[in-house]
């Protein structure tokens, strides 16, 4: 069963091509708005399957379930990289009101990644459904699901300052797949202003979190949260 993402009323025309996975031909603006698209899909698969499992217990369930955790951890990790060079991108041009107003309360939602990612590493797919992964990812879906609506109209707002793809002096979504970490400093540390480290511990870090036991690549859209090479 494939995901289709849904549309968010910024780039509606988003090609196919960018739809798809090939991150060269999109920046990081590009890629928040993909990100958001795609982690509504995965936030609605897990609530689905939790309703499912209320009904009764299922293996094959759980096992998208655990999937959906390992995925949703991923693509919020991307979704965090771009914040962060779109709005750094945007207090270099001076806009700082709209920086502040996308940043929002980054140290808490980076605190509440670090934690999914706590509870989620190293374990595989099948076994993430539990009470204590569940709490966190209630708050990272709560939380989510409240800055998608605002970023509906302010992802436009950034795009006509920083003009059109192309122009913004924007990192690809490439380049910002490769510096996702999943457990990120909920107030920015030196090393991670340093793009080779950052690139080193994201590697390592999606290396030993990839989901395990079985996952299939359908619960995702593409896998283009993995940072390593297609």
């Amino acid at each position: 069963m494939r995901l289709h993402p849904r549309r968010t009323g910024y780039r509606q025309d988003v090609s196919d091509k960018q739809k798809t996975g090939t991150h060269k031909d999109i920046d990081a603006l590009d890629s928040l708005v993909r990100q958001n698209e795609i982690i509504a899909d995965l936030a609605d698969r897990w609530s689905q399957d939790t309703q499912k499992l209320m009904g009764g217990d299922d293996v094959h369930t759980r096992w998208e379930r655990g999937s959906a955790v390992k995925y949703l951890l991923q693509h919020v990790a991307v979704r965090e990289q771009a914040k962060e060079v779109v709005i750094a991108r945007l207090r270099e041009v001076g806009s700082e009101d709209l920086a502040d107003e996308l940043e929002g309360d980054g140290p808490s939602r980076r605190a509440e990644i670090g934690a999914l990612d706590h509870a989620s590493k190293g374990t595989q797919a099948m076994n993430l459904n539990s009470p204590a992964v569940d709490v966190e990812v209630e708050r990272i879906i709560s939380r989510f699901r409240t800055e998608m609506r605002a970023e509906q109209g302010l992802l436009q707002r950034v795009a006509e300052v920083l003009g059109a793809p192309g122009d913004r002096n924007l990192p690809s979504g490439a380049q910002v797949r490769r510096r996702s970490v999943l457990h990120p400093s909920p107030e920015p540390r030196w090393y991670d202003r340093v793009g080779p480290l950052k690139m080193v511990r994201a590697a390592y870090q999606h290396f030993r979190g990839a989901p395990s036991g079985g996952t299939t690549p359908a619960i995702d859209v593409g896998r283009e949260a993995e940072p390593g090479p297609r």
